[in-house]
């Protein structure tokens, strides 16, 4: 039996490697733990399958965009439903508005929204936005937080900016073919840091259209702000005339039906929500005060528009999730689940006097690895030790258990409404057994 033939996965790697670079269709997705993608043939509820039926306990979750579970009954059906009309894009139905009303219903900033594709689109627009209503070009982005792949963000997350010294970051770029002049607009500040923003305010409030920020920082982990930091950040942003803006395309619905604005208690003046609205499809959404949206065309002079926006079967399949994701019992069940995983994980980590710490607000955690102290700042998790991480996460993946590996970098992992305690348990019994077999290979 040749070797392709006795390992499918290596197989289609080989041949994926043909057409797509890297063999993959997002870079990510290069699985630094096992040499290759993680390929799956299907998902279902709290589970994943590979290419040989292998099952799998789900912490990726499509990257927290799976919270109500793969293949939810709701959002299949909303989804067939929209076939049958035709999956009308490029025009209007009733579908967006009864979407768009409930988003509003939910969510405390929200009066009116506009839909898009992605993430990335969704913070490009509302940054556009937020520079037409105040005539400003800069804006404020903290260091280590992840806003999409669109060039005025492509600065600083990851580990070259998180291994500098201390003091006020200097601009990283993320990505090769970013013009280095737009560094010029990004005004770096660490995450956190009250003081820090009142003086960049107070020299430069007369530029800044906008903060933007990650009020959960769950792309570097699981770091979460003082709830204090944020009341500041709304009262600074209010005097000096600043947009504040809250990119919840992660945080969204992850700590209850209102988002982490509810949570926090904070009301920005815009946001963005993404990921799981749409029950796993792809739409994103951006939104807030009426005053503010209507600056968008055809009411002002702010630009939005795509063939894509809003077409019927992420409009019709969010309606179905919003249903479920609007529940309040839904995070009775997924705070418990969350005690019982990030509790139960540094129990292992501690009694094999193993140097991790898990730390979660909601449905989405952070893991890291070269320390067990609570990660309060970004630069901390420069620290982290990736070749266990991947050691970790190759070992898990041996025990059915399957987790972003992200290249061993800190990055956020979650579970779904579809899991259980019975699943919770099952990863931590696969936890236990892969650092006892890291210690014992130590």
């Amino acid at each position: 039996m040749s070797s392709k033939a006795a390992n499918p996965h290596q197989a289609l790697y080989e041949s994926a490697r043909q057409v797509l670079p890297g063999g993959i269709s997002s870079s990510i997705r290069l699985n630094r733990a096992l040499g290759r993608p993680f390929y799956i043939a299907r998902g279902e509820g709290a589970y994943l399958y590979d290419l040989e039926g292998r099952e799998y306990v789900d912490l990726l979750t499509a990257h927290g965009a799976a919270l109500l579970g793969h293949d939810h009954p709701g959002v299949r059906a909303a989804i067939e439903a929209a076939l049958r009309c035709g999956a009308i894009c490029g025009t209007e139905t009733p579908a967006q508005s009864r979407v768009a009303a409930r988003l509003a219903e939910l969510i405390p900033c929200i009066d009116m929204v506009r839909f898009t594709c992605s993430g990335t689109e969704a913070t490009m627009h509302v940054l556009r936005l937020a520079r037409e209503i105040t005539g400003r070009e800069k804006f404020i982005k903290f260091d280590g937080h992840f806003h999409g792949y669109h060039d005025a963000v492509m600065w600083n997350y990851g580990p070259p900016a998180a291994a500098e010294a201390p003091g006020a970051p200097r601009p990283v770029v993320k990505s090769g073919g970013v013009p280095r002049g737009l560094a010029d607009y990004v005004v770096l500040l660490p995450f956190n840091d009250l003081e820090a923003v009142r003086r960049a305010l107070w020299l430069h409030g007369h530029e800044i259209a906008a903060v933007i920020l990650e009020p959960i920082h769950y792309n570097a982990g699981c770091i979460v702000p003082d709830k204090a930091y944020l009341h500041a950040l709304r009262s600074l942003c209010q005097e000096h005339g600043v947009i504040l803006i809250f990119d919840e395309i992660l945080s969204a619905f992850r700590t209850g039906p209102g988002c982490a604005q509810a949570y926090f208690d904070v009301t920005p003046d815009l946001c963005t929500i993404g990921k799981c609205v749409a029950g796993g499809t792809p739409l994103s959404v951006f939104g807030g005060r009426r005053e503010l949206m209507e600056h968008l065309r055809p009411l002002g002079d702010a630009e939005h528009s795509g063939t894509y926006n809003a077409n019927l079967i992420p409009i019709m399949a969010a309606e179905a999730a919003l249903a479920e994701l609007g529940r309040p019992a839904l995070y009775d069940h997924l705070f418990a689940l969350a005690d019982r995983l990030y509790a139960g994980m540094n129990t292992v980590f501690g009694r094999h006097r193993f140097p991790a710490r898990c730390q979660g607000l909601g449905a989405r955690f952070g893991l890291y690895f070269g320390w067990n102290e609570e990660v309060r700042e970004y630069r901390e998790t420069a620290r982290q030790d990736t070749a266990l991480a991947l050691e970790f996460f190759a070992g898990m993946v041996k025990r059915g258990v399957y987790l972003c590996d992200n290249g061993g970098r800190p990055t956020h992992h979650g579970f779904s409404a579809a899991h259980t305690a019975s699943d919770i348990d099952r990863v931590l019994q696969a936890t236990d057994d892969t650092v006892a077999a890291l210690v014992k290979g130590r």
